[in-house]
């Protein structure tokens, strides 16, 4: 009898037990929202380094999507929109943050930078499947988008942060240039279509190596500088400006002028006392006049970010014009005193 009771005991406990497990899937089953809830408590884990050889913008996203997708360390995301030039500051002011903060930053496989460069996943950046995890963060604004803000650094590193807008300023990224600089190699597609077109130019300038010569990259922006956005403060370069620069190359021997611009026959008409010109056709598209500039031995600058990052990526001597926004205008408030958190300091204002 004894027996009998210990085991009706027992079945009640096992029924009680069963019947709560039950109930308890039965409400997670109608809670659509529980497992989006519950991946805060999962792990981001960091992908290892491709061989230099696998450094594809396919074959880190296939191994990202290996990974867990949860994220509950912090991390960065940005805009993946923008012309070229915006949209490098962009990328290279959050990669320099994120590798200062020693947390991810997150891009998309459909980010348009990587039809340009063959980004690839190392201990900062992590290209994912898609930007759903960016939509879930917070955002943090600039105070100025010329300018260093030392404030867009204060962040909780359990969170998810997109930063925004410009970040046009070299010092968000002083101490990542050398993994940038690993980043942002252009496609072979566009390498080779560069190396052969200075090979020719080379040519046409009875030169038969392209070691032979010195390129010196000039761009020029006006068009919509001094129609469209000219309210708001930009001044464009004046053609004494351009001569100027020309003469600070002027000790170098076996030059060749790569003029990109949209404004040709401008250049032509200001220039025309210049020999050993290629004029590159804007036909060509602002991806292949960066990478031409990009491969130039040195570059004279005049206004806006796509000829800055010319400059920077050519990795020589670089000349700017010094007054890019017209004094007391809304423009100027936005760059710092003296213009340096916009130039390099190693580049040449004039």
């Amino acid at each position: 009898m004894e027996r009998t009771e210990k085991n009706a005991k027992r079945f009640q406990i096992v029924a009680i037990l069963a019947g709560f497990f039950v109930f308890l899937g039965y409400i997670l089953s109608q809670n659509s929202e529980f497992y989006n809830q519950m991946t805060i408590y999962k792990t981001f884990k960091f992908l290892e380094p491709l061989p230099k050889d696998q450094h594809t913008a396919d074959s880190s996203v296939n191994s990202v999507s290996q990974i867990v997708e949860q994220v509950c360390s912090g991390f960065l995301c940005g805009s993946v929109n923008g012309n070229l030039g915006n949209r490098l500051f962009v990328f290279s002011s959050i990669y320099g943050i994120a590798k200062m903060k020693n947390i991810p930053y997150i891009i998309p496989k459909h980010d348009t930078l990587l039809e340009v460069f063959n980004l690839f996943n190392d201990s900062t950046l992590q290209v994912v499947p898609n930007d759903r995890k960016c939509k879930q963060t917070l955002y943090r604004r600039e105070r100025l988008c010329c300018g260093y803000d030392p404030t867009m650094l204060n962040l909780d590193l359990t969170k998810g942060y997109t930063l925004i807008t410009y970040l046009q300023s070299w010092k968000y990224f002083a101490d990542a240039q050398v993994s940038l600089r690993r980043q942002l190699k252009f496609k072979a597609s566009i390498e080779t279509w560069v190396n052969q077109t200075m090979d020719s130019i080379s040519r046409a300038h009875n030169y038969t190596d392209r070691d032979d010569v010195i390129f010196i990259g000039i761009h020029v922006r006006r068009g919509d500088m001094m129609m469209s956005v000219a309210s708001y403060g930009y001044q464009v370069a004046s053609p004494e400006y351009l001569h100027r620069a020309i003469d600070k190359f002027s000790s170098l021997t076996n030059i060749i002028y790569m003029v990109c611009s949209l404004e040709i026959n401008w250049v032509k008409e200001h220039l025309h006392n210049i020999s050993n010109v290629y004029y590159s056709n804007p036909k060509h598209g602002a991806t292949k006049d960066l990478a031409l500039l990009a491969a130039c031995d040195h570059v004279i600058t005049t206004v806006g970010t796509f000829g800055w990052w010319g400059g920077w990526l050519s990795g020589g001597n670089v000349t700017y014009f010094k007054w890019p926004a017209k004094s007391g205008s809304g423009l100027r408030k936005q760059f710092s005193k003296d213009y340096s958190d916009f130039f390099l300091p190693e580049w040449r204002g004039l």
